[in-house]
């Protein structure tokens, strides 16, 4: 599956300091010289994510791409990871840290769906970690948004989708959202609004740690490729995530 553009964006400036969020502070990158990948996974820990276990299963999902991005520890020095809850509240479960000190959390479902809100928050994440690398001196490729959610975000979506697709036309953040086949009442009519088409997946049978080794093959890879080049890079997926279909 075509996955994940390698277009880069360098900070050109020194930047203001660096902003805490929930008293979380964001650990400085490793291997400053080497050009780091950002993701910040904005998790739907909703209420209906009790269905099936779903909760359970993406619990083993995260400990398994912790476990796939520290085979190969330059890669997991470089690939910088933060978590966002939703569900009931949004919260930052852990700031941006390299995937080789992350820590895996336990998450709980409950609540209702703010995507909106946490959208605003991990785009604001990602200005920040540019931040970051720019008073580190450490080039980057350009940061991913990375979704994952069973259900109809339940808040005001409609600025956080502007501000998202915004970002993505000057090529500041690359957004992505894996539709969770769990909850039979889950339109995809709002997540159709708020991220590009070409980059919301399906996952079937909850197959969560098929979803996160993917993700850290793609990471991985783009961590690997060639700065200049516009190509996409290509990582197999497994048979349980496909393009979502409105």
């Amino acid at each position: 599956m075509e996955f994940a553009k390698k277009n880069e964006v360098n900070a050109a400036a020194a930047a203001p300091g660096v902003t805490n969020f929930s008293g979380l502070i964001p650990a400085m990158p490793k291997a400053i010289s080497e050009r780091h990948v950002a993701c910040v996974f904005l998790l739907d820990v909703s209420g209906s994510m009790n269905m099936k276990d779903a909760i359970g299963k993406l619990n083993e999902g995260i400990r398994a791409f912790s476990e796939h991005m520290r085979t190969d520890s330059r890669t997991a020095d470089v690939v910088d990871a933060a978590i966002v809850t939703f569900g009931g509240d949004v919260k930052i479960v852990q700031n941006f840290t390299p995937v080789s000190e992350m820590e895996v959390p336990n998450l709980l479902a409950y609540g209702a769906s703010p995507l909106g809100e946490a959208l605003k928050l991990g785009l604001e994440m990602v200005d920040r970690r540019k931040e970051v690398y720019s008073l580190a001196g450490t080039p980057y490729y350009r940061p991913w948004i990375f979704c994952i959610t069973d259900g109809t975000p339940t808040d005001d979506w409609e600025s956080a989708a502007l501000q998202l697709k915004r970002s993505e036309e000057n090529k500041k953040v690359l957004g992505y959202c894996v539709c969770v086949e769990n909850d039979p009442n889950f339109s995809k009519k709002e997540v159709f609004q708020i991220f590009n088409h070409s980059r919301i997946l399906k996952l079937d049978e909850l197959d969560f740690s098929g979803l996160f080794e993917f993700v850290s093959n793609s990471l991985a890879a783009v961590g690997r490729s060639d700065p200049n080049s516009d190509s996409m890079v290509t990582v197999d997926a497994p048979h349980t995530l496909s393009l979502a279909m409105e």
